[in-house]
C-alpha cells in the first residue's frame, strides 16, 4: 500500500501528513517538493483519499471511493498532469468552473492536484494564485507537485504547507517498464524523465525513439561541434515539420539529454555499454557547462518558443562555450 511505502521511503512526508490528519489540521494547500520522487503523485492521491474519507488518518486505499479517486473517476477530485505537457489555461479554467458548482459527491469536498506545477506559464500560475486566495468554499483543497520549488512564484510557495520528498529511487518503476517489454536503458530513461509508469506509453513511440537517437548523435557531434547546426537542420527539423511534432520530440530530447549529463557528472555506470560510452563523451566536453545550456533551454520551453530558434541557440552556446 502507498502509505506503507511512504512511511518506509519518505518518513518526513509521512509524519507531516499523518500529523495534520490526526490533529484535524489539514491545510488547504500543500506543496510536495524536493528531488524527483515517483511517490509524489501516489501520495497526492493518498492525501486526497484521506481528506475525502475524513477519518483523521490515512485512507484505507481499498474501498470503492478510494479506487475511484485513484482512477480519476471521482467527480470532485481533478488531476492535471504537468509532466506530459504544460498546464494549460483551459485546464485551470475547468477547475474554476467545476469548483464553483455544488459538489456531486456525498463528502462535499473538492480537491485539485497539479503535477509538475512548474510546467506552467506565468499567466497560469497567477490564475492558480488568485484561486488560492479566493477559493469557492472552505472545503476546497489544492495539492501541488514540483521538482523545482525555487522556480515557483514565492506567493504560491508561501500559501502552501511544504511537504519535502528526499529520495530518488526509481527501481520499482524501472522494473515495471521492463516487465512491460522495454529494454533496460529505455526503462531507466523513461522512469527518470516521466517519474511514473505510463501504461499508455507505446514501445514504438516515435517521439521518444527519435529523441533518444538525436541525443546520441548530438553527444557524438561534440567532438566536431560545428556539425551540430547541420545535424539539426539536415536531420532533426525535416523529420518533424509540424510544430506540435517538433515540440513533442524536442521535449523528450531535452529531458533525455539533461538526465544523461547528470549521470555523466555523477560518474554513473549502467548495464548498457553504448549508454556508458556516451556518458564518457559528455565527460570529455565540459559537462557542467553542457548541463547549464540544456537546463536553460528546457526552462525556456515554458514560454512555448519557436523550437528551431531554441535549437539554434543550443548549437551556438555549445560551439562558443563548450
Amino acid at each position: 500500500m502507498i502509505k506503507e511505502e511512504l512511511k518506509e521511503k519518505e518518513p518526513i512526508a509521512y509524519n507531516t501528513l499523518l500529523n495534520g490528519l490526526k490533529n484535524n489540521k489539514v491545510a488547504h494547500s500543500y506543496l510536495f517538493s524536493g528531488e524527483y520522487s515517483p511517490l509524489k503523485i501516489e501520495t497526492a492521491y493518498l492525501l486526497a483519499q484521506s481528506i475525502i474519507e475524513g477519518n483523521n488518518d490515512f485512507a484505507c486505499e481499498t474501498c470503492n471511493t478510494c479506487r475511484r479517486i485513484r482512477n480519476n473517476e471521482y467527480y470532485d477530485v481533478i488531476y492535471v498532469d504537468g509532466y506530459k505537457s504544460s498546464i494549460k489555461k483551459d485546464e485551470v479554467d475547468n477547475i474554476l468552473s467545476e469548483f464553483s458548482k455544488t459538489s456531486l459527491e456525498q463528502a462535499g469536498k473538492k480537491i485539485y492536484i497539479l503535477a509538475n506545477i512548474n510546467n506552467s506559464s506565468t499567466k497560469v500560475l497567477n490564475m492558480i494564485l488568485k484561486f488560492m486566495e479566493e477559493p469557492s468554499n472552505n472545503n476546497t483543497y489544492g495539492i501541488f507537485i514540483t521538482d523545482k520549488k525555487e522556480d515557483l512564484l514565492p506567493t504560491i510557495v508561501s500559501r502552501c504547507q511544504n511537504v519535502p520528498f528526499l529520495t530518488r529511487d526509481f527501481s520499482y518503476l524501472i522494473s515495471q517498464y521492463e516487465q512491460a517489454g522495454f529494454d533496460y536503458i529505455d526503462a531507466y530513461l523513461l522512469s527518470n524523465i516521466l517519474h511514473r509508469f505510463d501504461l499508455d506509453f507505446d514501445l514504438n513511440d516515435d517521439y521518444y525513439l527519435n529523441a533518444k537517437e538525436y541525443v546520441y548523435k548530438t553527444i557524438e557531434s561534440l567532438s566536431d561541434k560545428n556539425y551540430l547546426p547541420v545535424l539539426f537542420y539536415k536531420e532533426f527539423y525535416p523529420n518533424f515539420k509540424a510544430r506540435e511534432d517538433l515540440k513533442k520530440v524536442s521535449d523528450y530530447y531535452l529531458s533525455i539529454m539533461i538526465k544523461m549529463i547528470e549521470d555523466a557528472l555523477e560518474n554513473k555506470e549502467l548495464a548498457d555499454e553504448e549508454y556508458n560510452n556516451h556518458l564518457q563523451l559528455i565527460n570529455n566536453n565540459n559537462p557542467s557547462r553542457l548541463l547549464e545550456i540544456f537546463i536553460e533551454a528546457s526552462d525556456k520551453t515554458l514560454a512555448n518558443p519557436e523550437r528551431k530558434l531554441l535549437f539554434d541557440a543550443i548549437s551556438y552556446e555549445i560551439i562558443t562555450s563548450v
